[in-house]
């Protein structure tokens, strides 16, 4: 997945999604969470917020910057007082490294949770999401996803712990089918045909089948599918085969690397579609990624979360971030700033560390005074965001602009 995006095929997100190098569960054997419970009529010091991210490895970049992002959500909370309802409790943030690999996600979490997490987020990539929230699940514990995009870590699991408050791979791509021919033809273009760059693990196959079912509902045919595997060092192949379909647009789904690798590989050929967009991807919505890439990402269109550009406090938390941890606070970055508000609301909402009066708190969660580019925050009975967004973005000027649905965007859009 900046998706969006999420799983573990290069050193970048999301928006894309998550990652890892592949599908499954993972994780140990229950047994006590190392939680500390209490209920309003208790003293309690601190809350723990257990960050389960990729610090080392090829997805280090945008981990470690989500993580951090956790903890100015905890810092922003405690200069203001702490959780009130819990007569002023610190928040804390300790921090696990998957390092991107599927087997570390629940090892991660249940070593988390002996350390004293109440609540955990995380994990960028989807296998690992995937792995890391059944630990959670089974022992009782909130989770509460930053990135991870594969509609599968939700659906059909019947968990009752796990919320995820940005859009899954199946919302993202029905917004891109939604949104972007809209910009692209209410610019005067023509978007007829589409070739599929993705990433191949749960997270870029969740993107590709959903876009398989939405596009041609926009009169968008594909006409070519091809796959990066995680870890790749050139896409040369995927892109020669794209051009010999020369689609009206190409459409990246990828982290950070992959992306790059199709920037690469495309001016090595000296090939550029009509358009070229992406559903997900974390690299166009990434300024450091946009700034390596250099004048090629201009004009690319990308649907992906993305923060509010039309409120002040996004402004405000960017800046802090930036003087703080020296680094940019891309839309992945600050979608983990948003799960970590999340948690921090529903913690003064049930004014206690209890696992369970958590969960309850975000159950019946309604968040508004968040950064991210939607609605209030809201969760369903499956645990996802009944007002989660893909908004449109585009490269101008080599920096990240919210473009479309208008009532989010900075920029007019440059078709």
């Amino acid at each position: 997945m900046t998706l969006a995006g999420c799983a573990s095929d290069d050193a970048g997100n999301g928006g894309g999604d998550s990652g890892g190098d592949s599908g499954g569960d993972s994780g140990g054997s229950g047994g006590d969470t190392g939680t500390t419970t209490g209920t309003p009529e208790q003293s309690v010091d601190e809350v723990v917020i257990g960050s389960n991210h990729p610090l080392s490895g090829s997805l280090a970049a945008t981990g470690v910057g989500m993580s951090n992002a956790i903890k100015l959500a905890a810092m922003r909370k405690n200069e203001e007082g702490g959780i009130e309802s819990l007569d002023g409790a610190e928040v804390t943030v300790i921090e696990g490294d998957n390092q991107g690999a599927q087997e570390l996600g629940g090892q991660v979490s249940e070593e988390l949770l002996s350390e004293g997490a109440d609540v955990l987020t995380g994990c960028y990539s989807s296998p690992v999401t995937t792995a890391a929230t059944q630990v959670a699940e089974r022992q009782g514990v909130p989770f509460v996803i930053s990135i991870a995009a594969a509609d599968n870590i939700l659906q059909g699991r019947d968990f009752n712990y796990v919320y995820r408050p940005q859009p899954p791979a199946r919302r993202l791509a029905s917004d891109y089918a939604d949104l972007v021919p809209t910009v692209i033809r209410d610019g005067g273009g023509t978007i007829d045909t589409a070739g599929l760059f993705y990433i191949n693990n749960s997270y870029g196959q969740a993107i590709r089948d959903s876009l398989r079912e939405f596009l041609p509902e926009q009169d968008v045919e594909i006409v070519e599918e091809t796959a990066i595997e995680f870890g790749a060092s050139n896409a040369n192949t995927q892109v020669s085969r794209l051009r010999s379909a020369d689609p009206d647009t190409i459409i990246a789904t990828t982290y950070v690397a992959g992306g790059v690798l199709l920037a690469q590989a495309l001016q090595d050929q000296d090939y550029r579609p009509p358009y070229l967009t992406a559903s997900a991807s974390a690299t166009f919505t990434d300024d450091d990624a946009v700034s390596d890439i250099g004048e090629f990402a201009n004009g690319v269109l990308d649907n992906n979360y993305a923060l509010n550009p039309t409120v002040d406090k996004t402004a405000e938390v960017r800046s802090q971030f930036l003087d703080n941890y020296d680094q940019e606070f891309s839309a992945s970055v600050g979608m983990s700033y948003t799960a970590a508000e999340v948690i921090i609301q529903a913690v003064e909402e049930a004014g206690s560390v209890d696992p369970d009066d958590i969960n309850e708190a975000l159950k019946g969660l309604s968040y508004e005074d968040h950064i991210s580019a939607m609605g209030a925050i809201e969760f369903d009975d499956q645990g996802e965001n009944v007002n989660a967004l893909g908004p449109v973005n585009q490269v101008q000027d080599l920096s990240v602009k919210v473009v479309y649905p208008e009532e989010y965007a900075e920029a007019e859009p440059q078709v």
